[in-house]
């Protein structure tokens, strides 16, 4: 296909794919009153400007002892403070896309959002996103560009005796814990040209079940691609009562992760895949749940 739009040698070749691993949190059971979002987007132009700019972001608390009436100050002033074995998590998305004289583009975006799963894998978040741009030759200031970022987090005071909405795990860890923890990932890429450029991106984030985020792009074009990602996870040696411990546990592991991944010039394909997946030690999970895995 490029090669019909002034493409003609290789410059770059770029594939990499990441897949990371952490012994950290649970996931966070959702609301029991949630939400559902769906859009679709397809355009196609032969001239003219585009723009499209979208965020979300759902930032939600299980606290056992706020939905039991036990603690009615937890939540003091909508602050969410957590309680013990409370956990919280975090979900955003963010994209940008823009072009500027164009002659030829394309469009096709799926995004869906859901509290109890977007999707049969059971993401809170699911979104799919290609498009295709030639620049006018008649423009001096013709180009386009994409940006797209998501992220996932999740606190949890850890849990104990049961991990009371995990009742399927309670012959395994009666008498243990799950530890605090604390989980910040983020990862997103970016496109831009002068000239032409196709890309083709899909995104899955989910914490209700358990936590994995992924992010991968596939791109070919006349100018740069990138992709990139951070982690930061923190553990603690047992579970926090904020309300009865006066000092939280000790950092007994902390991970820190970065990478970025930049081509520019002539771009014959530029792909690269991010994983992350939160998982819990293997004394606390029955063997056969991880031969299926």
């Amino acid at each position: 296909m490029l090669s019909k739009m002034r493409i003609a040698a290789i410059a770059a070749i770029v594939v990499m794919g990441f897949v990371g691993y952490a012994l950290a949190s649970p996931p966070v059971p959702p609301p029991v009153e949630g939400f559902g979002i769906s859009t679709n987007v397809d355009v196609e132009m032969s001239s003219g400007d585009f723009t499209e700019v979208e965020s979300f972001q759902w930032t939600w608390m299980n606290d056992p002892d706020a939905v039991a009436g036990n603690d009615a100050d937890s939540n003091l002033h909508g602050q969410m403070v957590l309680g013990p074995q409370g956990r919280a998590a975090e979900i955003r998305y963010t994209e940008e896309m823009q072009t500027t004289d164009t002659s030829f583009f394309q469009f096709n975006k799926d995004f869906g959002a859901a509290s109890a799963g977007a999707d049969t894998a059971g993401n809170n978040l699911n979104v799919s996103k290609n498009y295709g741009y030639v620049a006018s030759e008649a423009s001096l200031i013709a180009n386009a560009s994409n940006k797209e970022t998501v992220g996932l987090s999740i606190v949890a005071n850890g849990d104990s005796r049961g991990l009371n909405d995990m009742p399927s795990l309670c012959p395994w860890v009666a008498d243990s814990t799950i530890p605090a923890t604390n989980e910040f990932i983020a990862m997103g890429s970016e496109t831009s040209t002068t000239s032409v450029m196709v890309s083709d991106t899909d995104t899955e984030a989910r914490a209700t079940v358990a936590p994995e985020l992924n992010h991968s792009i596939l791109a070919q074009g006349i100018g740069v691609a990138k992709g990139l990602m951070r982690l930061s996870l923190m553990e603690g040696d047992a579970a926090y009562d904020p309300e009865n411990d006066e000092d939280p546990p000790n950092l007994i592991s902390k991970t820190r992760y970065s990478e970025t991944t930049v081509a520019a010039g002539t771009i014959d394909k530029f792909s690269k895949g991010m994983k992350y997946t939160s998982t819990l030690p293997a004394w606390q999970m029955p063997e056969p749940w991880y031969q299926l895995q």
